[in-house]
């Protein structure tokens, strides 16, 4: 009976000391809150990005530690593609030439530092400029990339062999890169919405068409491998050269076999092959010449400017001359 009475006891003992442990854990939680509410403050959780941008370029991944505000632009289409999303760059390669940038993009640039040619820029004077930022091309640039990406982080696109598609694509990735992702998907928008409309224009496309580019020494047809090529492609029209190359070279006997029925020619000088070539009476032997549809266009809104911009130019032009009147 002792001992009952001695287990009851402890038993009884050992429960209201586990009541109190649970009170006890109760209160310090229940304070907590309390605590944190009074000013003591826990250390905020890093946000994902922490400012960061991440994008995927032609060579791998590149990582910007915060939105890029000093950037320099190694040819005429990057230019193109940040003034369509409102940047502006600090320094430009641009041959040393402003007129060569189409209307629409120089209408927009403010104040720039040329950098010089696309193809042999000044490192020392883009490396004055401070960049957070440089674009670039992975063929024109190819030997230069060493030396610059010790002066800023390079952003590094499939631009002069690119076809219209590769050139949205150069388009996203550039709007994300530069920290208006958002705004590129909505220009983008826009841009479709006139391709569109400029489809329903050109309903009859059963025409072979040639976008060329013309100086005193030669002809470099433009197939649909090429940027302005594949716009004429995605536009409804037949590429006539069936050739791999984006941009190959054509001689006059060439151009006869090829035999395009419309002329897209972006002369570089006043005086190119052509004059020469119109003296000659195999050019009459061309569809595109004997029913007078040799069309000069400019080569800075056709080639140069490969961006929102510059495509919207050739779609206008297209329209103007091979839309139904």
């Amino acid at each position: 009976m002792h001992q009952w009475i001695n287990r009851t006891l402890c038993f009884s003992l050992l429960l209201v000391f586990a009541i109190s442990l649970a009170a006890c854990g109760q209160t310090a939680n229940n304070q907590a809150p309390a605590n944190n509410a009074s000013g003591q403050q826990q250390p905020a959780a890093p946000s994902p990005s922490d400012g960061k941008i991440t994008v995927e370029d032609a060579v791998g991944t590149v990582t910007l530690a915060k939105k890029p505000e000093r950037i320099v632009t190694m040819d005429f289409s990057f230019t193109d593609m940040l003034v369509t999303l409102g940047v502006q760059p600090i320094g430009i390669a641009d041959d040393s030439s402003p007129d060569l940038f189409m209307d629409s993009v120089k209408s927009q640039l403010k104040a720039y530092t040329s950098v010089g040619s696309r193809y042999e820029p000044s490192i020392e004077l883009i490396s004055s400029l401070k960049p957070d930022l440089i674009i670039v091309d992975i063929n024109k640039h190819k030997n230069a990339l060493p030396q610059l990406k010790a002066i800023a982080p390079i952003l590094v696109l499939d631009d002069f062999q690119a076809d219209y598609n590769q050139m949205l694509k150069n388009y996203m990735i550039t709007a994300k890169a530069v920290g208006k992702e958002e705004e590129g998907k909505k220009r983008l928008q826009e841009h479709q919405t006139k391709m569109d409309a400029a489809k329903q224009k050109i309903k009859s496309a059963n025409l072979t068409v040639l976008p060329a580019v013309v100086n005193p020494k030669g002809f470099f047809g433009h197939s649909d491998h090429s940027y302005s090529g594949s716009m004429l492609k995605m536009l409804g029209f037949t590429d006539p050269l069936k050739n791999d190359a984006a941009y190959p070279q054509l001689t006059l006997e060439q151009l006869v076999e090829t035999n395009p029925q419309a002329l897209f020619l972006m002369p570089t000088d006043k005086v190119t092959i052509v004059n020469q070539w119109e003296t000659n009476p195999l050019w009459n032997k061309i569809d595109a010449v004997a029913n007078k549809k040799v069309y000069t266009v400019e080569r800075r809104d056709w080639s140069l400017s490969r961006g929102m911009l510059g495509s919207e130019k050739i779609a206008d032009d297209i329209v103007k001359q091979l839309g139904e009147k």
